[in-house]
């Protein structure tokens, strides 16, 4: 099944709040960053990112980490491009760098991330050079043979999420 463009810009948008999420803080450079992406790429062109954040939020405080497996089995799924596949890498990087540190769990999320695409691991070597966390073992084949789902949610665990609202309606930025 492929996605026509707005349907992928929102799994975008969901899989980049799960990211920012993770680690139980929406930090403010992140919010910054997404911003960012907002204002100088196409990658969320035409989609109203303040409901987006409303129904993320709902949905995460209703869902838990289950969201997050739902987000990432739909990625799997989906018969994304190489270049959508590629967008949701470099969404997920450089959100997880926004912040200027990088958590334990972006890490987790971006392995499993990785695990449900099915892009080769040279050419993301070649668009984004050697990401030592993300190779350090081949998680397009071994994470998703080596743990069931059930257990892979198990080890990524989703705090409890503290963000300052504010930050993502001052303005109506998006």
């Amino acid at each position: 099944m492929t996605l026509d463009r707005e349907a992928f810009q929102k799994l975008l948008f969901k899989t980049a709040f799960c990211l920012m999420a993770c680690d139980g803080q929406i930090h403010e450079l992140e919010i910054k960053e997404l911003k960012s992406m907002v204002k100088n790429t196409s990658y969320f062109h035409g989609i109203d990112l303040s409901g987006e954040v409303d129904l993320m939020l709902h949905e995460l405080q209703n869902k838990g980490r289950h969201l997050v497996d739902e987000i990432l089995e739909a990625l799997h799924q989906l018969n994304l491009s190489t270049v959508q596949e590629l967008l949701v890498l470099e969404v997920a990087f450089r959100l997880a760098n926004a912040d200027e540190r990088l958590d334990e769990n972006e890490i987790k999320f971006i392995r499993f991330l990785r695990g449900k695409l099915r892009v080769y691991d040279e050419i993301i070597r070649d668009r984004f050079g050697p990401v030592e966390y993300l190779f350090d073992k081949n998680y397009a084949n071994e994470i998703v043979k080596e743990e069931s789902r059930k257990e892979l949610m198990d080890v990524f665990k989703i705090p409890d999420l503290t963000i300052e609202y504010h930050s993502f309606q001052d303005g109506h930025d998006f």
